[in-house]
């Protein structure tokens, strides 16, 4: 067994160090010493990387809806149909596409939304989704996009400090969370017409 020379141990130090410095996340760097290879291991990231559209699952009812990962966007946003508030309580509907069901959450607040037609006064509710293998509890306000693409947003504040948004992907975070469940007291109701 060979001894390292002072110089190759100061490689050595540099190479396993410095990409834990610089934040370099993907980096394997291999030193040969005595003719054996030795690597270091490899960094990896805690969040799960998404694209500019995801699959999505709306908890505790199951639905699968397609979404926009929206980083521009504070709050996500969720298409509603036929709003109506009601002592604090929203009931809406889901798009024909996505089953039309029938939905009844607390209103959270409501917020004024700049949009390229104006100020707006929505809605905002709290609901969990699973986007890839996290379960998410996040706002999102209610508005009808029937003349969107896509039926839900996903916000930055929802996306922050668990994803990295990869524009060029698409649908590579397939929902993998556990079946959620709510105590019977506080699930949502839904009505499927």
């Amino acid at each position: 067994m060979g001894v390292f020379s002072f110089s190759g141990l100061v490689w050595l130090l540099i190479l396993l160090v410095v990409p834990n410095v610089i934040g370099v996340e993907s980096l394997q760097a291999q030193v040969i010493a005595d003719g054996q290879s030795v690597h270091t291991p490899r960094i990896e990231s805690a969040k799960i990387t998404v694209g500019a559209v995801e699959d999505v699952i709306l908890n505790p009812w199951g639905i699968g809806i397609l979404a926009r990962i929206d980083t521009g966007a504070d709050l996500s946003s969720l298409d509603a149909r036929d709003i109506v508030v009601r002592n604090n309580i929203v009931d809406f509907k889901l798009g024909k596409r996505y089953g039309g069901v029938q939905l009844q959450l607390p209103v959270v607040e409501w917020r004024h939304i700049q949009t390229a037609m104006g100020t707006e006064k929505r809605p905002v509710v709290e609901i969990s989704i699973c986007l890839g293998s996290k379960q998410l509890r996040l706002l999102a306000t209610l508005k009808d996009r029937s003349e969107m693409i896509y039926p839900f947003l996903v916000g930055r504040i929802a996306l922050s400090g668990n994803f990295l948004v990869d524009p060029s992907l698409s649908r590579t975070a397939q929902p993998a969370c556990p079946s959620a469940s709510l105590a019977s007291s506080q699930a949502p109701s839904a009505i499927k017409e």
